[in-house]
């Protein structure tokens, strides 16, 4: 039976191994956005029994953001180069900027992580094998000369893995950007032998992904076989888990502060992938991502707050009618489901892309009602957070007012529901707007459509990232209002 268990063990070594594996620019061979849920997975208990584990914790929870935007970062960056595949600066400064920032914050954390795991072993009985372990007992041995020769003993320290650990990172970071500097000379320049130097990136990448190779072998072994040698200590780990049971069980604010930390978490990336970005007339960001991430908020806080069956309900609403948007989409540019795809220029002039273009908007109209509703709901379930788990009574020093918290939270809310329906009425606009256009004659007795608004795609875009960063405000609000409830309970 796993009683009281405080640290996993397979989740920690499939954190290890995630991270070994080197980089090509942005791209990882195992995702590292893994490796930072499995070490989270891992020691998220114990983070709650020493404040350095629990930074660690936090600190693999914004390497994990870190990843996650590398992919639409990718996107936009393929849209810009997509015209000249040889134009690479926006590879190069992309892979400088996340090789820095992923250096930065993966040393920070496994500093914080390894710090963690030495003061649990300074500060527990039987701890000492987390941060020293004796490899070798000091011997003496008689040589045949009769003298005797004392070989030393051989002493393991945690700051030795914490120091390779550093080098190896940061050799990762390296490897996975050097080759891109070659892109800082013209791609057509020739060299002495009669070679573009871009032509050299491919072989580049492979000699230093050869080298990030062979340190990320070591490293594994290393923290695999510290991993080894903490799991034969499990009296020590039990003695953890009971000491988890009798401090932290009892504390039922904190669990409550992290599941609805979880949730603002996951309702701030739903409202910011709710906004429309039409890049050549595609919404790269589909609404049907967004609402799948509604309804796993609305899984996340249903153990702690009531309005939470509404906001799944009207999540799978806005999912089915979104799914449907996106696909009416595909259909109309695409040309899917009929001969050839179509362009916004053409709606007036072709009688099946208009036809396809109708069904386009008005589903997205339903969509965008869908969307308001599933808002509605949201905004509920806030509503009984600020009820059931702040001080309603109180001042907030979050909103700098005077009003007790209730009153504030309630018109900021509300101001949210107004922003989420001007935000989805200028949606609809969008697709009517964007087809208006003027007809001008031609010599040869055609027409041709001008388009009025040409840059609405930018306003529905403004509008829609104002109400994401309102939202995302007022979430990260709610939840200091909750910390400060429950951190110190």
């Amino acid at each position: 039976m796993r009683k009281n268990k405080v640290i996993s063990f397979g989740f920690l070594s499939l954190a290890f191994i995630f991270f070994c594996n080197p980089g090509f620019n942005v791209f990882d061979i195992l995702p590292d956005c893994f490796a930072c849920l499995f070490m989270v997975a891992a020691i998220s208990k114990l983070g709650d029994l020493c404040d350095d584990l629990g930074e660690a914790k936090r600190s693999f929870l914004t390497l994990f953001w870190i990843n996650i935007s590398k992919l639409p970062a990718l996107v936009i960056v393929v849209y810009i180069a997509g015209s000249n595949m040889n134009e690479g600066t926006m590879w190069l400064v992309l892979a400088f900027c996340y090789a820095i920032a992923d250096a930065v914050f993966t040393v920070r954390a496994f500093n914080q992580l390894f710090d963690g795991l030495a003061y649990l072993g300074t500060r527990n009985n039987g701890g000492e094998f987390l941060y020293h372990r004796v490899l070798r007992e000091e011997k003496q041995i008689k040589l045949r000369n009769g003298n005797i020769k004392v070989r030393p003993e051989r002493i393991w320290r945690l700051e030795s893995l914490s120091g390779f650990t550093s080098l190896f990172v940061i050799v990762k970071a390296a490897c996975s950007t050097l080759p891109e500097f070659v892109r800082i000379y013209r791609t057509d320049e020739i060299n002495n032998f009669g070679y573009a130097y871009t032509e050299f990136i491919p072989h580049l990448y492979v000699l230093l992904g050869v080298v990030a190779t062979a340190f990320g072998i070591a490293w594994v072994i290393k923290t695999l076989s510290y991993v080894s040698d903490m799991k034969r200590h499990a009296d020590f780990w039990t003695g953890l888990g009971e000491k988890y049971k009798a401090e932290v069980l009892p504390r039922r604010g904190i669990f409550i502060m992290r599941y609805v930390n979880v949730f603002a978490i996951i309702l701030s990336a739903a409202v910011f992938f709710s906004v429309d970005l039409y890049l050549d007339e595609i919404n790269v960001l589909p609404d049907f991502i967004s609402a799948a991430l509604f309804f796993a908020a609305a899984c996340v806080v249903g153990k702690y707050s009531g309005g939470a069956a509404s906001l799944k309900f009207t999540s799978v609403i806005y999912f089915i009618t979104s799914a449907f948007t996106f696909v009416a989409m595909i259909m109309f540019k695409t040309g899917m489901f009929s001969s050839f795809g179509y362009y916004y220029k053409n709606v007036h002039s072709v009688d099946a892309a208009r036809e396809l273009y109708t069904l386009y908007a008005v589903s997205n109209a339903l969509t965008q009602v869908a969307f308001v509703a599933v808002m509605m709901s949201a905004a509920a379930v806030m509503l009984r957070i600020v009820h059931e788990h702040t001080g309603i009574n109180t001042l907030t020093g979050t909103s700098n007012s005077s009003r007790p918290l209730e009153k504030v939270y309630a018109a900021k809310i509300m101001r949210m529901r107004i922003f989420s329906i001007i935000a989805a009425i200028m949606s609809v606009l969008y697709f009517y707007l964007i087809v208006y256009a003027d007809r001008v004659p031609l010599r040869d007795g055609r027409y041709v459509y001008m388009p009025r608004f040409e840059i609405v795609w930018m306003v529905d875009f403004v509008v829609g990232m104002i109400f994401a960063i309102h939202a995302s405000s007022l979430v990260s609000d709610l939840v200091s209002e909750v910390a400060c409830k429950y951190k110190y309970e």
